[in-house]
């Protein structure tokens, strides 16, 4: 298979200890990858392995010892890529009790975040909805985790505002338990809340003038063009400089103890003919608007890094009916040249529609950490990687 200037692919992954995997290798041909089997059989598992190597992290737990094989105190995920034609190596290790390693090209990082962006991806499950449904946390994590791939000193701002951001809540707490308070003490955390906060603000007011433009005609094709969708970014910095919020909030912060205002507080209003999707939105509604945020940030991640990102989708069946996934496959083979992944419970269901659309893919059948790859000519037969 040939690969292009802009493509990330993903040719071997080995796997070692890592969930439910004592062991486990597999090598990739075709630009659209199926894991097909039961729910429990260890399909996610390998689309985190494959989120681990792209951002040094899970998708789904905080905790990287929850990810070490049962009974086990170490594990490991390796990934070889050509990456803008280049061969790349990625390696991610890590043990109990231990600070986790990544390493490319056999080379250990010193910052895991100087990994980020290396790998663009983009991954969507059934949890997501909690970006829809639950709270502004997790929707200014999206945006995070967007600009974060394409921008590092974004993703350094940000990791220094949380840090200042945690000390100022840490001395809040000290004062207000102290009973005596002195608001020199805060000055040199406000200062470095609102250089940071005040980039973060900058690029995220940004990034919505370069997405909007992106997610509204997905959402529409998406839909049917049946109503419009809306976006707004609300942030305290919207109303004056950081540095006068905080003042402000002051007698506020004293009392809760805690930190009121600033980036860590931004929301998105999410909406549907300027009605809230939250409240009045189905839920078709609400999933075609999940799909659309996630496909916008892949067209954007593609418009700013120049290359194509690495699609994996978790559970189609689980979010959509079948004329929706049979829509959303059909604008991803329009719309998307990087590498997708695939999991669902049917073994055939996916791979059928694939080829009805006549997009090439392979199928790997995963049945209790064990994986094979499905013989395509043989009807569904099982051959032995």
């Amino acid at each position: 298979m040939e690969y292009g200037l802009r493509d990330i692919h993903l040719t071997r992954l080995s796997l070692y200890q890592f969930k439910c995997y004592p062991e486990a290798v597999l090598g990739f041909s075709q630009p659209v990858v199926c894991f097909l089997g039961h729910n429990g059989a260890g399909k996610t598992n390998l689309l985190d392995a494959i989120h681990y190597l792209s951002f040094s992290k899970s998708y789904f737990h905080s905790v990287d010892a929850q990810a070490i094989l049962s009974g086990k105190e170490e594990c490991s995920i390796s990934g070889e890529f050509i990456r803008g034609g280049q061969p790349e190596v990625i390696t991610c290790a890590w043990k109990k009790g231990q600070r986790k390693v990544l390493r490319r090209n056999h080379k250990e990082y010193d910052k895991l975040a100087r990994h980020i962006g290396l790998l663009p991806a983009v991954m969507i499950t059934p949890y997501d909805m909690e970006l829809i449904l639950g709270g502004s946390e997790e929707r200014r994590r999206f945006v995070d985790s967007t600009l974060s791939q394409v921008s590092a000193p974004y993703l350094d701002h940000l990791i220094q505002y949380n840090q200042a951001l945690q000390q100022r809540n840490a001395l809040l707490k000290q004062l207000g338990r102290s009973g005596s308070f002195d608001p020199e003490v805060l000055e040199p955390w406000d200062h470095r809340l609102a250089l940071h906060g005040e980039a973060i603000f900058t690029q995220r007011s940004a990034f919505f003038r370069d997405f909007l433009p992106l997610f509204i005609p997905v959402y529409r094709e998406l839909s049917g063009d049946r109503e419009t969708p809306s976006i707004t970014y609300l942030s305290d910095q919207q109303q004056g400089p950081l540095s006068d919020q905080l003042r402000e909030a002051l007698p506020r912060d004293r009392v809760l103890e805690r930190t009121t205002r600033g980036a860590h507080k931004d929301e998105l209003e999410l909406e549907l003919d300027g009605f809230a999707l939250r409240r009045f939105g189905s839920q078709g509604q609400q999933k075609s608007f999940l799909i659309s945020l996630k496909l916008a940030q892949l067209l954007y991640l593609r418009d700013q890094t120049g290359m194509n990102p690495m699609l994996m989708l978790d559970d189609l069946y689980d979010k959509l009916d079948e004329s929706r996934v049979h829509n959303l496959l059909r604008w991803i083979h329009a719309h998307h040249r990087g590498q997708l992944f695939i999991t669902d419970t049917h073994l055939h269901r996916i791979p059928a529609l694939l080829h009805s659309l006549g997009i090439s893919h392979e199928a790997w059948e995963i049945d209790q950490a064990a994986c094979r790859r499905m013989d395509d000519s043989a009807a569904g037969t099982i051959s032995q990687n």
